[in-house]
């Protein structure tokens, strides 16, 4: 439209100043070839016109494919989201889905167990309800016999004096609570006895539990017996023991003495030798009457001033000794006999 204007307003001017030199025929063909030329130029410019509009066409087209491509290439990424986090869902759906029905099976069968444990437990209780009252009735009819026996008991007990009711209350066993325990023997032939009461003598099972009883209380003080002699035989095993240590340490000291007062005679046997006739010396059996006089044997020794008598009281001493000690090895090894013998019949 621009270049048709431009072109409009060049022709007129143009016509206006050839419009004076040209005549009129000139002019009108003149005018035939603008008016061709301006036909020329409108149907160019229409042309130009649609192909700009064709363009612009096509340019919105693209621009409107770009923004399609745009918005399916967002949309595809959402899709592929949602495609995954649609697989993730379903594959926890799944997992839950399998966790109840196994979470189910296992109520279900623990559900069933326990059923079976509370039935189970119901007829349990039921055959020990049954048992409970059995044992109540029997419980009864023991008591009443019981009570009957002990009247009875009672009754012989009257009819005994009183060095025979002391002998029977001992043989019997302890006390508690005022209830006596039957021995397993006693319970035993109590329990397998099948005879009548109503005869007046004691049935033989009766007799032999009195038999029993008899029995057990003689194994009674005879362990009692026993046992007293056992700790007798540990004391005198003790005594002898400590005698025997004591008798030890003196002869060891003895010894150790000897030796002492060897050496000092030995170093004083030069001395003594030049201050013979002195009053001051001393002799050998005074030397060891002072040494033994701190033990009981020197108190009941009577030292000689003759060295050769003293030495051979000392070795009779030594002698006697010797067989004490060796008699007290014999009594020990005999205690120790008898204390496992003793033991062994415990």
């Amino acid at each position: 439209l621009f270049v048709l204007q431009v072109y409009s307003e060049f022709c007129f001017i143009v016509f206006t100043d050839s419009l004076g030199d040209l005549s009129k025929d000139a002019l009108k063909q003149r005018l035939q070839e603008l008016t061709e030329e301006v036909d020329v130029l409108h149907s160019e410019l229409e042309v130009a016109q649609r192909q700009l509009e064709g363009k612009q066409e096509a340019l919105k087209i693209l621009q409107s494919r770009a923004v399609f491509d745009k918005a399916t290439t967002h949309t595809k990424t959402l899709l592929q989201k949602s495609e995954e986090r649609n697989k993730v869902l379903e594959k926890e759906v799944n997992a839950l889905q399998w966790e109840i029905t196994f979470n189910q099976v296992q109520f279900r069968n623990v559900e069933q167990s326990w059923k079976d444990k509370y039935d189970r437990v119901c007829s349990d209780n039921k055959s020990l309800g049954d048992s409970l009252e059995d044992k109540a009735s029997e419980l009864r009819q023991v008591k009443s016999e019981n009570a009957y026996l002990s009247q009875q008991c009672l009754e012989l007990l009257a009819m005994l004096n009183v060095k025979e009711q002391k002998m029977f209350q001992g043989s019997l066993p302890a006390r508690s609570s005022m209830v006596r325990e039957g021995t397993a023997l006693e319970l035993a032939v109590l329990g397998a006895c099948n005879c009548s009461t109503s005869e007046e003598e004691p049935c033989p099972c009766a007799q032999s539990a009195a038999a029993s009883r008899k029995q057990v209380l003689q194994l009674r003080q005879e362990l009692d017996v026993q046992k007293k002699r056992k700790e007798e035989a540990y004391v005198t095993a003790d005594a002898f023991r400590i005698a025997f240590e004591q008798q030890l340490k003196r002869r060891s000291d003895q010894t150790f003495r000897l030796t002492e007062t060897e050496g000092h005679l030995r170093k004083d046997v030069p001395r003594a030798r030049k201050e013979e006739g002195m009053s001051g010396s001393l002799s050998v059996a005074q030397r060891l009457k002072g040494l033994l006089l701190s033990t009981a044997e020197g108190r009941k020794l009577e030292i000689q001033d003759d060295p050769a008598e003293t030495l051979q009281m000392l070795v009779d001493l030594l002698n006697d000794k010797e067989e004490a000690l060796a008699h007290q090895r014999k009594v020990s090894y005999m205690l120790a006999r008898n204390s496992e013998e003793l033991e062994r019949r415990l």
